[in-house]
C-alpha cells in the first residue's frame, strides 16, 4: 500500500479566509482539517474543524466535566445566531501550529506512527514545500478493507 494512493486533495486555508469557507472545503473533501498557507505560500499550521468548534461552541467547563453531564442539556445548545457569527470570522485566529506532516514517499506505517505521536487522525502530505493533500486513518482503513 502506497501513501500516494491514499491522498485526498484539498484546498488550503489562507489569511483572511472565513470559517465558513474553511468548513466548506473540509466538508466537501470529507476531512477534519486543512493546512494553513501564509502570505508567503508556506504551510505554517492547520485549520481544524474540531478546534474551531471547541473554541466557539463548547464552554470549557463542559469539556472538563463531560463525564458528569447527562444527555438532557437543552439549556446548553448552540444558538443559531452565534453559529452564523462564528462562520463569518476569519480563520486566522484559530490556526494551530502543530500539525502532522509526511511526504508522499513515507511508508504508511510511519504515517500512522506520526499520527499516533501527535494524537491526530490525519496528516498533510507535503513534498519539498508543495502541498499534495491529506491522508487519514479512515482512508487507510478503507484501503485495507479493499485488500480483502
Amino acid at each position: 500500500m502506497e501513501i500516494s494512493n491514499l491522498i485526498i486533495p484539498t484546498g488550503v486555508a489562507r489569511p483572511g479566509m472565513t470559517v465558513a469557507r474553511v468548513f466548506q472545503e473540509c466538508v466537501g473533501a470529507d476531512v477534519p482539517g486543512i493546512p494553513f498557507q501564509d502570505a508567503d505560500g508556506r504551510i505554517t499550521g492547520k485549520a481544524s474543524l474540531r478546534h474551531v468548534l471547541k473554541v466557539n461552541c463548547i464552554p470549557d467547563f463542559m469539556v472538563r466535566h463531560s463525564h458528569l453531564l447527562g444527555n438532557e442539556l437543552g439549556y446548553l445548545h448552540i444558538q443559531e445566531a452565534h453559529a452564523k457569527d462564528v462562520l463569518t470570522l476569519p480563520i486566522d485566529s484559530f490556526i494551530l501550529q502543530e500539525m502532522a506532516v509526511a511526504s508522499s514517499s513515507t511508508p504508511v506505517a510511519k504515517a500512522l506512527a506520526i499520527m499516533e505521536d501527535l494524537d491526530t487522525t490525519y496528516l498533510f502530505i507535503i513534498d519539498d514545500g508543495v502541498y499534495r493533500g491529506i491522508i487519514s486513518v479512515m482512508g487507510i482503513g478503507r484501503a485495507l478493507l479493499n485488500l480483502v
